[in-house]
């Protein structure tokens, strides 16, 4: 759950100022249109005190009847004024939308993913979803509160004018807006951060039973389901309640406190009417003013569930947005048609235990060269693959490539020359061509034909009517997964590289295509090749086998001398 305290609203507005800074001009144009219409919407008070004036006289002049058109002209400018922000509040909102779907779909490859391991990232994009919160929110937030607050001021403003009493009215009323934000804001934010908290979890909890529906189906009639679902829930159910509570504090204050300022106007008004300290023009629109700057407070504190709401929405949006990025280096991997160097030396890793997954690891391996790694599920193999992508890089010792430390490199030039199949990487939702090539310009279609040839997979092309514009479902569901692993290492193949990094390339291909696959990759042989594997087939056409046992580097030789060990 979300780290409570003074710090997150602390931390929510910070955002809340950026956000403002992006579509300055924006808001400057909202808050000038709030400034008239609060300016012209005072004007009405004034204009029929005057009119009460004439009408008193007993005469209907043309100055009478010019003022009534300069009133009704008035709220004619006001409306229009509410429109045009209205325009501009619509032009930011279709901006938030745009804006946070390019940072999400900008920032999700680059996130560290090594800080980010903990969370589960579909889950946590569920929070693009709250653009429509800060959306809605957004548009009371620069409409209301804006026109609210100019109304407040200029209509303390134009009291103090009428009579030095109601300057005291204009301090009472600064004071109890303080005081009631003083000690309600703080625990409402934090409220509010807590159940957005629990709703974002029961919705990753739905999720998870729709991407495992199965395994509920035939859970045997348990109710896990429902007691996960029951507890999350409740959850939320409090701390919205609790949330309810701020709210109804802030508004029975008001309400208080609007009875008490209307009696005590009300009065004072009266009296000074009596007193002839004020006439009945004025009375009357002193009380106009009265009303509506308690109509402008009571907007403020209305809206500000609405003020809640927009930032706890950009504080989830910051939990993707403001996650850490991989750090790049400032080197370039030259382009050459040379394999890489790889040198490890006595690497220590972990991930999010304090296990170790590699212990004092070092070896290295020379241009060219193809190695096989080999060893038990948990010695290490895949992560020695990983943190030559650059991708981790919180580690004990050095991790070299052509003797320089991998994160070094300008992670951009370092995988443009690098083929990587991982057991993590996936399909998605694409055509089939942009699967395999990933929108890669460079790679043409008698490379991909060459390579499904290869693999096997021209027999799932050929199968299909729109062949290679055939569009694959999201992790590539209905697939044989024969034909999803020749996809990712069609994807890995494809292009000139000087290091390619196969985990298990040959997993779940039929056997007849891996001499195939094995010959391709020998004719790469100017690229250097780590593959993670522990088919004695591909270990006995590498140069080298590497032999890890936890962690470490248990036997290093040729096949024929590795295989001897493993015995």
């Amino acid at each position: 759950m979300a780290d409570l305290g003074t710090n997150v609203l602390g931390r929510a507005l910070s955002r809340f100022f950026s956000f403002l800074k992006a579509d300055k001009k924006d808001f400057y144009a909202i808050y000038a249109y709030a400034i008239f219409s609060g300016l012209l919407a005072l004007s009405v008070p004034l204009g029929i005190q005057t009119i009460i004036s004439f009408v008193l006289a007993g005469s209907i002049s043309t100055s009478m009847v010019v003022l009534i058109c300069f009133v009704v002209v008035g709220v004619f400018f006001t409306g229009l004024l509410q429109v045009k922000q209205m325009q501009v509040v619509e032009k930011i909102e279709q901006k938030i939308f745009v804006r946070y779907a390019f940072e999400f779909t900008d920032r999700l490859p680059k996130i560290n993913v090594q800080k980010m391991d903990s969370y589960y990232l579909p889950e946590l994009v569920n929070r693009f979803f709250d653009t429509v919160s800060l959306q809605k929110g957004i548009g009371k937030l620069l409409i209301d509160i804006p026109t609210a607050t100019i109304q407040l001021l200029f209509g303390l403003i134009l009291l103090s004018f009428y009579h030095p009493v109601f300057i005291v009215f204009g301090i009472a009323l600064f004071l109890v807006l303080i005081l009631i934000l003083r000690f309600t804001s703080v625990k409402g934010m934090e409220t509010n951060v807590l159940a957005s908290d629990f709703k974002f979890s029961v919705a990753g909890w739905i999720e998870e039973i729709a991407r495992t529906v199965k395994t509920f189906k035939y859970s045997k009639g348990t109710q896990i389901h429902l007691k996960e679902t029951d507890q999350l829930t409740s959850g939320y159910l409090k701390a919205r309640t609790e949330h309810f509570r701020i709210l109804q504090k802030q508004y029975w204050s008001l309400i208080v406190f609007k009875v008490l300022i209307t009696a005590a106007m009300l009065i004072v008004g009266a009296v000074l009417l009596i007193d002839q300290q004020l006439n009945v023009g004025q009375f009357v629109a002193a009380e106009l003013v009265i009303l509506t700057v308690i109509t402008a407070v009571e907007k403020f504190i209305l809206n500000l569930d609405k003020v809640y709401d927009v930032l706890t929405a950009l504080e989830k949006l910051g939990k993707v947005t403001g996650s850490e990025i991989e750090k790049d280096g400032s080197v370039v991997l030259p382009t050459t048609n040379q394999g890489v160097a790889v040198r490890f030396k006595d690497v220590v890793f972990h991930y999010g235990s304090d296990n170790n997954v590699l212990r004092n690891l070092s070896f290295d391996v020379k241009p060219g060269t193809h190695v096989a790694v080999m060893g038990e599920s948990g010695s290490g193999k895949s992560t020695v693959l990983r943190l030559l992508t650059g991708a981790f890089n919180k580690f004990e010792g050095a991790v070299l490539v052509d003797e320089v430390p991998v994160g070094n490199y300008e992670l951009a030039s370092l995988r443009r020359q690098t083929g990587i199949l991982l057991s993590l990487q996936d399909i998605f939702k694409a055509s089939l061509l942009e699967n395999i090539t990933m929108g890669n310009p460079d790679v043409s279609i008698n490379e991909v034909i060459h390579l499904a040839a290869i693999t096997g997979l021209d027999e799932f092309v050929q199968a299909q009517k729109e062949g290679y514009d055939h569009i694959l479902d999201p992790a590539g569901k209905r697939l044989p997964k024969k034909y999803i692993q020749a996809i990712l290492l069609m994807r890995a193949l494809l292009g000139r590289h000087r290091l390619l990094l196969l985990e298990e390339p040959c997993h779940y291909l039929d056997r007849k295509h891996i001499p195939g696959i094995l010959s391709f990759l020998k004719e790469d042989s100017n690229a250097t090749i780590i593959i993670t594997t522990n088919d004695p087939e591909i270990a006995g056409c590498c140069d080298e086998v590497l032999l890890l046992n936890e962690g470490q580097l248990q036997a290093r030789g040729t096949w024929e001398i590795i295989k001897n060990k493993i015995a």
